[in-house]
């Protein structure tokens, strides 16, 4: 039994239509401020088409009001706008899918799509994102989807909406919405009454799940990969959009070279979807597994985008109180100010990243948490200073250790090679990198027990291409050792992370060995490293991956040559956006250490340990400058640790 059929015994007022407007009306009230609400429908009835008295939105004012390119924008290559619709249309019959999707973009389903997609739906959604991706991935498949009466597009609405009583009627839906599982309905004896208590409590959710039961049908719908590579283009364009910002200022300079750059980013994301094992398209389960896990913050750019719903340029809030509000100007303007763009979380210093390129940045932000809030790497307050680069300062792990282990911060390490020919697969151009949140020369990475799910605070281990994965750091107190440390540095036998480190030895000098469920080693000449992954072990620094694999693919190692080495180091931006000092502080007490370090390595060369003196004098010295930490690779101090 669907929530329609429940409620009709209510009368017309407790048709999904009406309870649907019901549950719009109190989203206004409780997401928005009224001030938020005024430019909300300035925004719409100034633009909306008035047809049988429904006034409503189209594709084409939805995709101008947003900026978003589409077929008709021969400008941009990009045609993202037929995706956002088709998103837009079904999150517009929130919580009744089942009977009102694809729904007419009245004034109301616009209210419910704002309160969806800025973030606003913990008054809602009990459960928040794993909710919301439930109905992301509904409003993205159409496979599967009914075709009873004829595909059901703009057009129907448009036909739809010269009645007004067609457009309250009721219309087909989606298949992936279908009420199912009605063997079990008597198990809900509270079912006839679950959408008005939904609507009492705004626990809209409940009406949400009992509209669209999950079974065997969601399991078998999927979203195309066409569908979901051109959202996935449009995202990674996007990504450092901010509030109110045009997003003209992304799409209006997309020459061939950078879309090329975006086609490759999401081919890799595509990539962690197993595409190849989902039968022509992404299921439901890998879709909320990869995007829950290895890409939190994927779809964070849809907020500052809907967030121009919510402010109008139409009004002049300059006039004098009490005065009305009036439409001075209908044409979308950029904000004034300089042009923004990815590159601008990166800061200038000593070498030109040869990696982070625009598309590479967005990707990184999609799973990447500022070190000072749970949120993505663009939207939190952090920058990227360069610390060292093979390419800038050469293969050389006293370069290394001079700019690394005295960064006092945390960093951003990112590999680009080749795997050899004898690695288990084969040769092809690979990125690889390392989140490590706490300094080099910093004890072990320790968790506070009264915040074991801090993610801000854990490492992570990932690959950008050729398939997008993410190992997450482990937040378990156990795995927490000193022969196990996050990061580890060693001139005899180079950089290891997320490995078990052998104890000192004054015959042999041992090799770190992996632990866990993935490990990365560059050896002591930056030339090659070794990137190992296995989908089992919770022992070590990082947990398995979540990206789908084979039993074939449970281990994976890859013996990689390296083309670039960088480390970029993490610098919080000031909370005070009006001052830039603190910043400058941190990047500038940086400076000065190497300066400092610069100064001492100068002096040490001039120091003649044997001239006038004998051999235990000379012993001497140099013991006091290993035991300073200035030259050598003393057992148990392996040069720097995280």
């Amino acid at each position: 039994m669907g929530v329609g059929q429940s409620t009709e015994h209510m009368g017309h007022t407790g048709t999904p239509e009406h309870l649907s407007q019901v549950l719009a009306e109190r989203f206004a009230t409780k997401c928005f401020t009224p001030l938020e609400l005024t430019h909300f429908k300035d925004n719409f009835f100034s633009r909306a088409i008035d047809q049988g008295g429904i006034k409503y939105w189209n594709e084409k004012i939805l995709s101008d009001f947003l900026g978003i390119p589409d077929s008709s924008d021969s400008h941009c290559p990009l045609d993202a706008g037929p995706v956002i619709f088709r998103m837009v249309s079904y999150l517009g019959a929130f919580p009744f899918q089942n009977t009102l999707a694809p729904s007419v973009l009245t004034f109301e389903a616009m209210v419910k799509v704002a309160v969806l997609l800025t973030e606003r739906y913990g008054k809602v959604l009990r459960r928040a994102r794993k909710d919301r991706i439930k109905l992301l991935f509904g409003s993205l498949a159409d496979v599967g989807r009914r075709d009873v009466g004829g595909p059901r597009g703009e057009e129907d609405v448009h036909k739809e909406t010269d009645d007004s009583s067609a457009a309250k009627s009721r219309v087909t839906g989606f298949e992936i919405d279908a009420p199912a599982n009605d063997d079990y309905e008597d198990e809900d004896e509270d079912d006839d009454d679950l959408a008005l208590a939904a609507l009492e409590s705004l626990d809209a959710i409940d009406v949400f799940k009992h509209d669209s039961r999950i079974d065997k049908k969601v399991y078998e719908a999927r979203i195309s990969v066409a569908t979901f590579r051109r959202l996935l283009m449009l995202l990674i364009v996007i990504a450092p959009l901010k509030s109110l910002e045009s997003v003209k200022t992304y799409t209006s300079d997309l020459n061939e070279a950078r879309m090329e750059s975006v086609r490759t980013e999401a081919d890799t994301i595509l990539a962690a979807f197993s595409i190849e094992d989902s039968d022509g398209g992404i299921g439901y389960q890998s879709f909320a597994n990869i995007t829950s896990t290895a890409l939190p913050y994927l779809f964070d750019p849809l907020t500052p985008l809907f967030e121009h719903l919510l402010f109008s340029k139409n009004l002049d809030l300059t006039q004098k109180s009490g005065s009305d509000a009036t439409v001075t100007d209908t044409i979308e303007k950029p904000p004034d100010g300089p042009r923004s763009s990815p590159s601008t979380i990166m800061l200038s210093g000593s070498f030109e990243s040869t990696i982070l390129k625009s598309s590479v940045v967005s990707h990184l932000s999609f799973f990447l948490s500022s070190s000072t809030a749970n949120v993505n790497l663009l939207r939190g307050n952090m920058r990227l200073h360069p610390v060292f680069s093979t390419a800038a300062h050469g293969s050389s792990l006293t370069s290394f250790s001079h700019n690394v282990l005295t960064w006092n911060a945390g960093t951003l390490l990112l590999l680009e090679g080749v795997v050899s020919e004898s690695s288990e697969q084969g040769e092809g151009m690979i990125t690889l990198g390392a989140y490590l949140p706490q300094p080099w020369k910093s004890a072990p990475l320790s968790h506070s027990p009264t915040k074991p799910s801090d993610s801000s605070a854990l490492p992570c281990l990932f690959e950008l291409s050729p398939k997008h994965q993410l190992l997450q750091g482990n937040p378990a107190p156990s795995v927490q050792k000193p022969n196990a440390p996050v990061a580890y540095f060693s001139t005899s036998t180079g950089i290891a992370i997320g490995c078990q480190i052998p104890p000192p030895s004054r015959s042999q000098h041992l090799k770190p060995m992996p632990l866990g469920a993935g490990s990365l080693t560059i050896d002591a000449s930056l030339e090659s490293a070794t990137f190992y992954v296995s989908s089992i072990g919770h022992n070590g620094v990082f947990l398995p991956p979540a990206t789908t694999r084979s039993p074939s693919e449970q281990t994976v190692k890859r013996q990689i040559d390296i083309f670039t080495l960088e480390i970029w180091g993490l610098v919080p931006e000031p909370s005070d956006a009006s001052s830039a000092e603190p910043r400058q502080s941190a990047v500038e007490l940086q400076r000065a250490k190497w300066e400092f370090e610069a100064r001492e390595a100068e002096r040490r060369r001039n120091l003649n340990l044997k001239a006038g003196a004998g051999d235990s004098a000379m012993e001497g010295a140099r013991w006091l400058l290993e035991t300073a930490g200035l030259i050598g690779d003393r057992p148990g101090r392996g040069g720097g640790s995280i």
